[in-house]
């Protein structure tokens, strides 16, 4: 069952060339956030300090599972720097991401999908033990199709499979995934994330995102992450929000 009422657009671009003004605003529900990668928060070298040009944290790498547990059972949470840092200076940190079919533990692809499945039910319950307070999190990360045969990244038909399958809805295994993170984080905003719809596969992204939400799904956002765009103008850009955002009406 849906929890709230209301959807988000969350679109984090990547092109910034000048310098930012320091957080966009006090109100804890807006905010300008950026990447942090490579386990710093500090660019150094006389930029001024993170938390002066933003006000919300993202693990570019260091929060996916792949990173965290690229070997079995044993944890690497290199994303505690910029989630301390984030409560540090008493701004939001979103996880990034449950599930991604291009980051993801290599040993996941010599299990059964019994094992699998289990192995997915247990990394979520780690990240709740380590996190049991996240407010922000990217539950699954680009799963869009271009057709059956073209998955958006390796790794997704494995996950599909290992979380049920298509069933009725065709994503019933996305309906799973975010019905486990529900249970674990039940006041978190939960979105599904997907890299540059706004310019490839919008109709694909609208079918995706139209069938969760139709299907009841506890989802709050979706993310459009974009990266580079310096070769979309800026009528095109507002076109392709403008088509999704008529599509996501409530």
């Amino acid at each position: 069952m849906r929890k709230k009422s209301t959807f988000l657009f969350l679109l984090a671009i990547c092109f910034f060339g000048g310098k930012a003004n320091a957080q966009l605003s006090t109100n804890p529900d807006k905010f300008l956030g950026n990447i942090t990668t490579r386990y710093n928060v500090d660019a150094g070298g006389g930029v001024d300090p993170y938390y002066k040009l933003w006000n919300q944290i993202t693990c570019e790498n260091e929060s996916k599972w792949g990173s965290v547990e690229g070997t079995r059972n044993s944890y690497n949470w290199g994303c505690d720097k910029a989630f301390n840092y984030a409560k540090q200076h008493n701004f939001t940190y979103k996880f990034h991401a449950l599930l991604w079919g291009a980051q993801y533990p290599g040993w996941l692809e010599s299990l059964s999908i019994k094992d699998r499945y289990a192995s997915i039910v247990k990394w979520f319950d780690a990240v709740k033990k380590k996190y049991p307070d996240l407010p922000l999190i990217d539950v699954v990360n680009e799963a869009v199709w271009s057709n059956e045969s073209s998955p958006h990244q390796p790794g997704n038909p494995m996950i599909r499979e290992s979380l049920g399958g298509k069933g009725k809805t065709g994503y019933d295994w996305l309906i799973k995934a975010f019905e486990m993170a529900y249970e674990r984080w039940p006041n978190a905003i939960l979105i599904y994330n997907d890299y540059n719809s706004i310019q490839w596969q919008i109709d694909q992204y609208i079918d995706l995102v139209t069938n969760l939400r139709d299907a009841g799904a506890p989802i709050d956002a979706y993310g459009l992450q974009c990266h580079e765009l310096t070769d979309i103008s800026l009528s095109t850009c507002k076109s392709a929000l403008d088509k999704l955002d008529n599509a996501l009406k409530m």
